[in-house]
């Protein structure tokens, strides 16, 4: 379980780019309230944080960043109401899993841009935002579990946190809940992989 002072630290620092993969069930379609944030004020929060792992996309999208991202709202990246999102499958695929509440976070900050090509192409003349933001990354997951398990969405984060992380941690690589598969199937292959 996290400390109360620890998640309170988290997210003085980080509340504008954190997440945890907890999300109210879905009601009438598979997308719906993949963007309910009441759960941040939920009493048992803490008890169901799982601070064992994180889930590491590269950065962060613009698909529906000015319309649906709320920076007053704690907890709003990865919780999108964007009509098209697929945030739904990472629900689908983690609920009653060992892995339910754990943290995610985009690996380069402050970058907004759907085509992951683009962001590669950026970092590759950029080398120096690589680095300062493997360390702000590694600054926000310290507040976590020791031995923690980094689980990368899509093989560009996976070969950034194995080029820099790969002696300190575990890491798993699954396909990023854009990807075009069914929710069944795509809860299928990621539970394959990490467990």
């Amino acid at each position: 379980m996290l400390e109360k002072q620890v998640y309170e630290k988290m997210k003085s620092l980080y509340w504008k780019v954190w997440s945890w993969t907890v999300r109210w069930k879905q009601t009438t379609t598979p997308r719906s309230n993949t963007n309910d944030m009441t759960r941040v004020n939920d009493s048992n929060l803490l008890k169901i944080l799982n601070t064992g792992y994180v889930f590491v996309w590269l950065n962060l999208s613009n698909t529906h960043w000015n319309k649906w991202f709320n920076d007053s709202i704690d907890w709003s990246n990865f919780h999108s109401g964007y009509s098209l999102q697929n945030d739904y499958k990472l629900r689908y695929a983690l609920k009653d899993t060992k892995f339910w509440g754990s943290y995610i976070t985009d690996l380069i900050k402050k970058y907004p841009e759907v085509d992951s090509n683009k962001v590669s192409s950026y970092l590759k003349k950029n080398p120096n935002i690589v680095e300062e933001n493997i360390e702000y990354f590694k600054q926000e997951i310290s507040y976590l579990w020791s031995s923690l398990k980094l689980i990368a969405l899509g093989s560009k984060t996976y070969k950034l946190l194995d080029k820099y992380l790969w002696e300190s941690y575990k890491i798993f690589l699954i396909k990023h809940y854009s990807y075009r598969i069914w929710k069944e199937n795509y809860k299928k292959e990621v539970l394959s992989i990490l467990e």
